[in-house]
């Protein structure tokens, strides 16, 4: 065997013999002329070759073109130095035929292609009606984009391997750089010629980023514009910073976090259509389907989602107040975000869960439209009842921030929860309706709460009233005028109570609350503001007791007067107590006026047991919302005690005895 070895290794001397002195025995003429026809062949376009051209057979027979460019009417290809790697076999057979162009450093100008589906599909066809073929390895390119008054940079960075079998298939696998985020790319398009011819081809995408992750497999047509049918993935760990790093603005300040969607999808130029969608997002999965339109004057979007169980609590709480801070915000309000964008979505659920509350068989809707947003709650199961509410944002004609428009009502709730969890009140038990309505306008929440108008009412029964007992209070009083001593602490039980309110110019105008039992009975009336949110409320809480029928007209007469000069017992409010709560607080004449009407009515009845007042005391109640102080009337109390009564003389002066809790 030995004696063969010199024979064999003729062939491998030859080669190298021919490597060496081959490239210096063709002219570079014939060699640019052969490299231009290859890069034609390959490409379809004739190249423009500035620098030398030279040719090498080892480690493989290649090309290497210095100062390369590629002109077309779409693009613009440039390439520092270009390697035509050649095809062994035909060149065996004294055929020259590319088996790869390797790029370094090129650089794809595109030009505006205007309507860029329609130039996407006019290139795709045109691969399908060629016979070129050729692989096209890119290393350090960038694309940009070229229109009138510069160019933009589109892909600073890629590193891609293109290959196109004309008629046949064109696929893409490398990474580029977008966003300052590397990309990786895997593509394929098959069946070029019948996409050309007007037929369905195949296509298969996917897009790999840190941020994000996309994969498309289904068919693509070109007949009457581009129309790509197939399974979309899209998939993403935080899609709060998915959206800042595709440039776009969440329209919440929380939540946002893993995002997955999959689904039948349908994209056009006129839009994009999913159908069998799965969302899952922040934890939440639900079924629907989505159709957004691009082809009109503003993008729209349409939606419908049903879920069994949503959380929305990532994204805030439902609360039309501060809990933290007691103040509204000054912070500047814009509706800009959603005036490039037009929304229409419905969701239904079977349960919903936001902060501390709970909502069943919830059915809303969201629609934005020229900058106007509208939300919409239209019946859920909350709090033991049924809830409903509305929202309507709209910018202002004149000037910065936006309009608000607010219906909320609740039949038959949990007052407590349902207070608690709207407006962070926590002082009413028990069972009953309310309804608000408010509209206002504003650069801030702030500025709206100043000129809020509206109005607010509330009925409710078998509750209590927490953080006073009042009852407890009157008994003491009743008993010992002048003990003084902590006002807080315990409830209040009642069978009934009325709240009537008007809003106008970002006052509260209590017109009514009545809160009664059958051993008491309270009315309050008076203002709040709404921006500061103070309290400037006045009225009567009265002591009642059953009288037998029998002693009905006994209880209703006069009772002497222990004060000279000074009004009957039986009256509301004694004189001078009336004259200091007026001049305090003018509504507490009107309260104990009309609790006075009430007793006389209740006292002229002989049938049945008649109610008679045994204690009344007039008082106010000053602080804020959160912190409401209660002052009774002491004028009120000197005389119940008949201490002072050669001293006293009316006076405007009222003494705090303690805060509220």
């Amino acid at each position: 065997m030995k004696k063969y070895i010199p024979f064999l290794l003729v062939p491998v001397a030859l080669a190298m013999v021919a490597g060496v002195f081959a490239p210096k025995l063709a002219s570079e003429e014939t060699l640019r002329a052969q490299a231009e026809a290859m890069i034609a062949a390959a490409t379809g376009v004739v190249p423009r070759i500035d620098g030398p051209v030279s040719f090498t057979v080892l480690p493989r027979p290649a090309f290497t073109l210095e100062g390369v460019s590629l002109d077309d009417p779409r693009a613009r290809l440039e390439a520092p130095s270009v390697r035509v790697v050649l095809d062994v076999l035909p060149l065996l057979a004294g055929h020259v035929r590319a088996d790869s162009i390797e790029l370094s450093e090129a650089r794809l100008i595109l030009a505006d292609p205007g309507d860029g589906l329609t130039a996407l599909g006019g290139f795709i066809a045109s691969l399908g009606s060629a016979d070129s073929r050729g692989d096209l390895v890119v290393t350090n390119g960038s694309v940009t984009l070229a229109h009138g008054d510069g160019t933009d940079m589109l892909v600073p960075d890629a590193d891609l391997a293109i290959g196109w079998r004309g008629g046949a298939n064109v696929t893409v696998a490398g990474t580029a750089v977008w966003r300052g985020e590397r990309v990786a790319i895997d593509g394929k398009l098959s069946n070029l010629r019948a996409l050309a011819a007007g037929e369905v081809g195949g296509l298969s995408l996917s897009l790999a980023a840190p941020l994000a992750t996309a994969s498309f497999t289904g068919g693509a047509r070109l007949a009457g514009g581009p129309v790509v049918s197939g399974d979309l993935k899209i998939g993403a760990g935080q899609l709060r910073e998915t959206l800042a790093w595709l440039g776009m603005d969440a329209p919440t300040e929380r939540g946002f976090g893993p995002f997955a969607l999959r689904g039948m999808a349908l994209l056009s130029a006129q839009g994009a259509q999913l159908s069998q969608a799965k969302l899952d997002l922040d934890g939440n999965t639900g079924i629907g389907a989505f159709n957004l339109r691009i082809d009109g004057p503003r993008p729209m979007l349409q939606g419908s989602l049903a879920c069994e169980t949503m959380d929305l609590s990532p994204y805030g709480e439902l609360s039309l107040s501060n809990p933290h801070e007691g103040s509204w915000s000054r912070e500047a309000l814009d509706l800009g975000p959603a005036r490039g964008l037009d929304v229409e979505l419905r969701l239904s659920a079977g349960q919903v869960r936001l902060g501390g509350a709970s909502f069943q068989r919830m059915a809303a809707a969201a629609t934005a439209k020229g900058g106007r947003l509208s939300l919409t709650i239209g019946e859920a199961e909350a709090w033991g009842g049924l809830f409903r509410a509305a929202v309507q944002l709209s910018p202002r004609p004149a000037g910065p921030g936006m309009n608000v428009r607010l219906d909320l009502s609740a039949d038959d709730v949990a007052l407590g929860p349902a207070l608690s969890d709207l407006f962070r009140v926590q002082r009413l038990e028990g069972t009953g309706s309310f309804r608000l309505s408010a509209i206002g306008g504003g650069a801030s929440i702030m500025e709206i709460a100043e000129g809020l108008g509206g109005a607010f009412t509330l009925s409710g029964s078998g509750g209590a009233l927490v953080g006073l007992d009042v009852g407890r209070i009157l008994t003491r009083l009743e008993k010992r005028p002048l003990s003084g001593g902590d006002l807080r602490g315990g409830r209040t039980p009642f069978t009934d109570i009325v709240v009537d309110a008007r809003i106008a110019d970002g006052i509260v105008k209590l017109d009514r609350l009545d809160l009664s039992s059958s051993t008491l009975h309270v009315a309050l009336t008076g203002e709040s503001p709404v921006a500061s949110r103070g309290l400037d409320l006045a009225g009567v809480a009265q002591l009642v007791r059953a009288t037998p029928p029998g002693k009905l007209a006994k209880a209703a007469a006069p009772a002497p007067n222990p004060v000279p000069n000074a009004a009957p017992a039986s009256s509301a409010i004694p004189a001078a107590t009336a004259a200091n709560a007026e001049s305090a607080a003018p509504s507490v004449a009107g309260v104990a006026a009309s609790l006075a009407a009430d007793t006389s009515a209740l006292a002229a009845s002989a049938a049945a047991p008649a109610v008679t007042v045994a204690f009344e005391l007039p008082f106010i109640v000053r602080g804020d919302w959160l912190r409401p102080i209660l002052l009774p009337d002491p004028q009120a109390l000197i005389r119940r005690s008949g201490a002072g009564r050669a001293l006293l003389a009316p006076s405007d002066k009222l003494e705090v005895s303690a805060p509220a809790p």
